[in-house]
């Protein structure tokens, strides 16, 4: 009993470590501290993921866990994010470091959620053998460092699904041999709970493997009927099992799920759906070493590197005479349903719940790899295994992998992952596949050999895989970004020590960005400081939110991105953006504007007007006066009197001139235009953007002066309709007086706004018929109470709150509640109710 209790401790502890040390090896020839200075401040990792774990920081560090944030963009639901990327467990090791060594600690994380995968994967391979079986950590070493892995370690939210497929089909087995389906129901469970994108994707392969093991149970002849009808039980379980399991997760999928119906990729495309082929016999190179880089991480083929040992296992799998003929039918039909739901794009799309990805294509691909490496294992454990068989095995794989580099050759998608893969066909694939024709010999001297042989080449492969998988991958610099950490944050620490009101910041001065490698625009600075911002970069934006402020003349690269560029003297206003951070000269210039805090009382006009596309400064203008009351304008918009147009070196060059007769900023607008191909120059100075701007926005020329004159240079690659051109000044007097009246009726907060979304705060207000307008989007999940009564929020603006007053003073508070999430609660508690209630009549029963 002792002695099964040390090899219990030795192959866990060896399934953990052996990961390790190849993961160190890979992270040191990365350079990653404490190997080096660079980290993963790279692609997604560095402009989402760590932004958004500091923010989870914050909330555990502070045991303030709110369902709202106002550091998403002008403020959002936070369910959704955090549904997507931030309970996994794993994430509370985060709380040992600061947020200047939080890239560090995020690399720490995703070593150890790669060993863990070890680890699981082990002990379901254990449940294939009576005996601890230390070659089966040559495979469960494979499965945490497969292709999928490789290609996708630093979107860590994913791996946590890998390290629970190998408990969930445990689960399943156990559900199908001895009825019991609590196994299967708690770690499904918490593989959706912890993401339910990637849950949802297992879900669907839990019903494939369920689906396998009843066609494993069909005996010769007999009719699918009275198997069907054999297996009705364990089939009911199953379909029961998989019912509590969505209720369960429903505290986390409801509102997830309404929150996303909020983003711009609610839109299902029709030629999604299409039956066509994704990719053709290229496919076969993802079998073996560097079949895909980082450079190709938005399109590339599906990632099936298992390392070429469990390929040729698994290939073998098939051919051996000691399976029986409905296992290989069983896992045959797990192995052509994979294959089809990447190849086929109906498939692929129902795969990704109903939507293509952007980026980062076939991200099921991890459920293939550990089907082959489950098959592989099986195989390797028959006895007496074919030589010829074997031959054929290594035939078949080096044929496939032959085809797929001539499909492949010419191909410059491809040039250098072509050029060295044919080094390492004839190399890791000879020689392991000698390895693989002579393992399983009785000589047990040669036995060892050869196992330290396969050992050794198999992890060398591992490792180089994983090498050439990362190549350029643009790493940021630690130091450079613990310094400038601690510089930003002691500036928006200088803003917060002189203001205690609400405001939001504009930051163009972005320091963080020179610890990156690639363009870096602070788009989730917001959440990474603590901060409040317009800019937001996720999957979870708000869309009409977005599509209000596009309106308005910010600018917007695509339905995940909002940013601060197009701001004017009247926004600033309206989404309470009080400072701008510059650079000027290695420092940091503030510029103040004038602002009114969260929200400020407004005429109930404000309710009616809606916003035009492509018309920023007729918008605005009618805006502020709808809250004024008053019917002047506050934009003078210009006449553009082209002076000429000149064609030289394949561009058109424009010059206007703007009279102007008012003092004031004065702006311009290009509609369907992409500022990054024009040139821009006011008064013979050149006119750049913060950031690199591909559509439209405002862009600030320079405040006016009466009587001088505008000359405007626009340089294009393609003609221009100049009537398209609007250039606007704001009247500044006429603007000060309207904030003046704004501020006589300005909302004071008593409470914080920080707390869990909620605001109070005390308005009185000099008029009937007003609404108080607050800086923030409108959301189902808003509450008000005005003076004690409920009152029924309004939206404004598009997608604005607004809150009925009356006249006098009011005493508004404001509850945020996420859509969704009271239900999804209420669904999962029953749930567990209904479970447990199961739970004790199963028990019950057995004991009558």
């Amino acid at each position: 009993m002792q002695t099964k209790h040390k090899q219990a401790i030795s192959y866990y502890g060896l399934s953990f470590g052996l990961p390790l040390v190849l993961v160190l090896i890979g992270f040191a020839i990365m350079g990653l501290v404490p190997f080096g200075n660079h980290n993963l401040l790279f692609s997604d990792l560095g402009t989402q993921y760590m932004p958004f774990l500091a923010e989870f920081k914050r909330q555990v560090a502070h045991l303030n866990f709110s369902a709202y944030s106002f550091s998403l963009s002008l403020g959002g639901n936070l369910v959704p994010l955090a549904a997507y990327y931030l309970i996994s467990p794993f994430n509370l090791l985060l709380l040992l470091g600061s947020n200047s060594q939080l890239p560090v600690m995020v690399s720490y994380v995703i070593a150890l959620k790669i060993c863990t995968m070890g680890v699981t994967m082990s002990y379901f391979l254990r449940t294939r053998t009576t005996t601890y079986h230390y070659a089966a950590l040559i495979f469960s070493t494979a499965y945490s460092l497969c292709g999928f892995v490789a290609m996708n370690f630093y979107n860590l939210m994913w791996l946590d699904a890998l390290i629970l497929v190998p408990l969930i089909v445990i689960g399943l087995e156990r559900l199908f041999s001895v009825k019991k389906p609590t196994f299967y129901i708690v770690t499904l469970t918490i593989s959706i709970l912890t993401n339910y994108y990637l849950g949802y994707m297992t879900c669907l392969f839990a019903v494939l493997y369920m689906i396998s093991l009843v066609i494993k149970q069909r005996q010769p002849q007999q009719k699918w009927g009275h198997l069907l009808q054999q297996q009705a039980r364990v089939i009911w379980q199953f379909i029961w099992s998989s019912l509590i399991v969505g209720g369960l997760s429903a505290i986390i999928l409801l509102p997830a799920l309404l929150g996303m119906l909020k983003t711009g990729k609610k839109t299902i495309a029709m030629t999604s759906f299409y039956p066509t082929p994704q990719f053709g016999w290229e496919v076969f190179t993802q079998f073996q070493v560097g079949g895909s880089r980082y450079t190709q991480r938005l399109t590339h083929e599906p990632t099936l590197f298992v390392g070429t040992l469990a390929l040729l296992f698994a290939v073998l799998y098939f051919m051996l005479p000691q399976i029986r003929k409905q296992a290989k039918y069983a896992n045959g039909f797990l192995v052509i349903s994979l294959t089809l739901s990447f190849w086929v794009t109906t498939f692929n799309t129902i795969w990704h719940m109903f939507q293509q990805p952007e980026g980062f294509p076939y991200r099921n691909a991890y459920l293939f790899s550990f089907v082959l490496i489950k098959i592989a294992y099986e195989a390797s454990l028959v006895q007496g295994q074919n030589k010829k068989a074997k031959g054929w095995a290594i035939a078949l794989v080096s044929g496939l992998l032959v085809i797929g580099q001539l499909r492949l050759h010419g191909n410059q998608s491809y040039p250098q992952v072509t050029a060295q893969s044919w080094i390492l066909l004839s190399g890791y694939t000879i020689f392991l596949g000698l390895l693989f024709y002579y393992w399983g010999q009785t000589n047990r001297h040669y036995q060892k050999i050869l196992i330290t042989g396969v050992v050794l080449v198999s992890f060398g492969e591992l490792v180089t895989n994983f090498q050439l998988m990362t190549h350029k991958i643009p790493l940021g610099y630690q130091k450079q970004y613990a310094q400038q950490y601690q510089r930003q944050a002691a500036l928006y620490e200088q803003l917060s020590e002189k203001d205690n009101d609400f405001y939001r910041v504009n930051n163009q001065s972005i320091l963080l960005k020179s610890a990156y490698r690639e363009p870096y625009y602070g788009y989730n600075d917001a959440l990474l400081f603590g901060q409040y911002t317009l800019n937001n970069y996720s999957s979870t934006l708000d869309e009409q939110m977005r599509s209000m402020l596009v309106d308005l003349g910010f600018y917007s690269k695509n339905v995940r991105r909002i940013n601060g560029v197009g701001h004017t003297a009247i926004t600033d206003l309206l989404f309470a953006n009080r400072y701008d951070l510059q650079p000027k000269n290695q420092q940091t210039v503030i510029q103040r504007h004038q602002t009114l805090g969260l929200g400020f009382a407004v005429n109930r006009q404000l309710a009616h007007v809606t916003l035009k596309k492509h018309r920023p400064f007729d918008n605005q203008d009618r805006l502020l006066q709808a809250m004024v009351n008053t019917d002047q304008a506050f934009y003078t918009n210009h006449r553009v009197n082209m002076v000429h147009e000149e064609i030289k070196a394949h561009s058109y060059r424009y010059t206007l001139e703007i009279p102007r007769d008012t003092q004031g900023p004065t702006y311009l607008y290009l509609p369907h235009q992409n500022l990054a191909r024009i040139k821009l120059f006011v008064n013979g100075r050149k006119k750049k953007t913060p950031i690199r701007v591909t559509s439209a926005a405002i862009i600030p020329l320079e405040d006016s002066h009466k009587g001088q004159p505008l000359r405007l240079t626009v340089i294009s690659p393609k003609r221009q309709n100049i009537n398209h051109f609007q250039v606007a000044t704001l009247n500044q007097e006429r603007f000060n007086q309207a904030v003046k009246q704004l501020d006589q009726q300005k909302l004071k907060t008593t409470a914080l706004w920080q707390d869990n979304g909620h605001v109070t705060g005390d308005i009185k207000t000099m008029a009937s018929n007003q609404l108080l307008y607050l800086s923030i989007p409108y959301d189902a999940g808003w509450q008000a109470k005005v003076n004690g009564q409920m009152i029924k929020p309004k939206k404004v603006m598009a997608n604005m709150l607004a809150v009925p007053l009356k006249l006098g003073t009011n005493q508004v508070q404001l509850r945020y509640r996420a859509p969704g999430l009271l239900l999804g609660q209420l669904i999962s508690l029953g749930t567990l109710l209904i479970w447990l209630i199961i739970l004790i009549g199963s028990r019950w029963r057995k004991r009558v």
